[in-house]
């Protein structure tokens, strides 16, 4: 079916770039739907072609008409050609009927006259003519309707249309395809996919990709064993004998940066001389004294420093030589995230890790939320277990965590090796800032101040006194200020309404 529609429309004085004007693809017929399919369309303005933009939706199709940069005023000409598949009534047993809206109810301006003419390019029978003006739903008859010619008796008004009913025997048309459903867009779709093999698609998910996603991680997971480790009384070193440094190592061993790594690199720093921890305290009268700690930069930055260790050097003397740690509360947490991208960057680099896996975890709880809530708790399950397990550790990463390990059990296990502590006090010196990272400080110091409890470090002072009864108030305050986060037509045409058939929609200016 061709279709023609010639609109004057007036825009006044008002500057406008053209009209649009839309049209519903579907109409209901009974408890089914007659879906349209339009197509072919041309535009003319004023007697020549006109720009248009053209959209689709799964209720209708939208034509844009005009430039979008140039305006118009005053009375104007468009002329819209389409065709119209599967647009006209010939499912009925008693007569086929082109029901059609031809202008549309969803106008904002009125129409002063509205006309139709229905041809055929055979010698079709009409047997009747009928139309309907008004509000959608509404059955008025200001018109007329003769022999497939149609003229509205009054101007309709915004929200007002004119739809037009021509009748002619049955079979004079090919039959129309009518659906159960209505048109869908592709989510819905999906959906209606979906719901169609919804027991289906639950057994896949929640027992044959749960499988698969077990079987591939026993695939690939590092099933190389070391045994049991044995108590490593030397700082960690890679397999080149280059020295772990107590950040790497932390990381290494949790799969994450954390804070207190970052607090076991400012000891370490504090311990190789680059910088000096002091504890100050402001004498106040009436209010109790002002406790704060300040570290103090002794050396410049040097080749023997790691990237990961010149981006904190830099934080901590943004201003100076100089800083308290409680001026860092405010906005670490931005160099926080520099330097878990230069940690990971490291060891990828080293061939310790595969890739950051905090992006990785992040993937797989979106993952495991999303089935959750999608009542897929058995994939759920697995994907928060990969989580954990999916660390991204290479299996050099495993060989060097391994020798963390044995770390560990000497940190935990100081005081079986008292004489062989006592004998090298300097090596257990240099053990402090893996305590802190591995976390088993205060253990570590407890069996420290057995094995020397006159300590006191030339690397940090204390208005104490004592090293032992400083230091804690250090870590604590580090690790305070180290942040990590900021209608239908009836089978006689007795019936029918304005706004009803198809056609319809409707438009304005823009």
């Amino acid at each position: 079916m061709n279709i023609t529609e010639s609109i004057i429309y007036d825009f006044e004085k008002d500057a406008r770039h053209g009209i649009f004007r839309y049209i519903p693809t579907f109409s209901k017929i009974g408890d089914l739907y007659r879906i349209i399919k339009i197509r072919d369309a041309e535009v003319i303005r004023d007697g020549e072609e006109e720009k248009f933009e053209e959209t689709k939706d799964s209720e209708k199709i939208s034509f844009k008409i005009g430039d979008p940069d140039r305006t118009i005023t005053g009375p104007h000409t468009y002329r819209i050609s389409y065709v119209i598949e599967n647009g006209i009534g010939s499912n009925y047993a008693s007569h086929d009927e082109i029901y059609w809206n031809i202008t549309g109810n969803d106008w904002p301006a009125n129409i002063e006259k509205a006309t139709a003419r229905v041809i055929t390019s055979f010698d079709a029978v009409h047997t009747g003519s009928l139309c309907f003006t008004g509000y959608s739903g509404e059955k008025e008859q200001n018109c007329t309707g003769i022999n497939g010619e149609f003229d509205s008796a009054v101007p309709l008004t915004s929200g007002e249309g004119m739809t037009i009913v021509e009748i002619f025997p049955a079979g004079t048309f090919p039959k129309s395809i009518l659906s159960k459903d209505p048109p869908m867009s592709a989510g819905q779709k999906i959906g209606a996919l979906i719901l169609k093999y919804v027991g289906l698609i639950y057994l896949l998910l929640n027992v044959l990709l749960p499988g698969l996603l077990i079987l591939w991680y026993q695939k690939k997971k590092n099933k190389k064993r070391f045994g049991a480790p044995s108590v490593n009384f030397d700082t960690p070193e890679d397999l080149s004998g280059k020295r772990i440094t107590p950040a790497e190592a932390g990381t290494i061993d949790t799969a994450r940066l954390e804070r207190d790594d970052i607090v076991a690199t400012i000891f370490d720093l504090a311990i190789r001389r680059y910088i000096r921890l002091e504890e100050i305290k402001t004498v106040r009268k009436l209010i109790p004294d002002a406790k704060d700690q300040k570290i103090v930069k002794l050396k410049d930055l040097d080749e023997k420093l790691n990237d990961f260790e010149k981006v904190l050097m830099r934080r901590l003397f943004v201003s100076g030589d100089e800083v308290k740690t409680s001026s860092l509360k405010k906005d670490f947490y931005v160099t926080f995230e520099s330097l878990e991208e230069e940690m990971f960057k490291d060891l990828v680099k080293k061939g310790y890790y595969v890739k950051n896996p905090k992006n990785q975890r992040a993937l797989l709880a979106v993952l495991g939320m999303m089935a959750l809530f999608t009542g897929n708790i058995i994939l759920a399950i697995v994907l928060f277990w990969l989580g954990k397990k999916l660390i991204g550790r290479t299996k050099l990463g495993d060989e060097v965590d391994f020798r963390i390990d044995g770390l560990k059990l000497f940190l935990k296990g100081m005081d079986r090796n008292y004489k062989w502590q006592a004998e090298k006090f300097y090596t257990v010196e240099q053990m402090i800032p893996y305590a802190v990272s591995l976390g088993y400080i205060e253990k570590f110091m407890g069996q420290m101040k057995i094995l020397k409890p006159d300590y006191n470090p030339t690397w940090y002072s204390g208005y104490l006194g004592s090293f032992y009864g400083s230091y804690a108030g250090f870590y604590s305050s580090m690790s305070s200020s180290v942040t990590t986060s900021a209608s239908s037509s009836s089978s006689g045409s007795s019936g029918g309404s304005s706004g009803g058939g198809g056609g319809g929609g409707g438009g304005g200016s823009w």
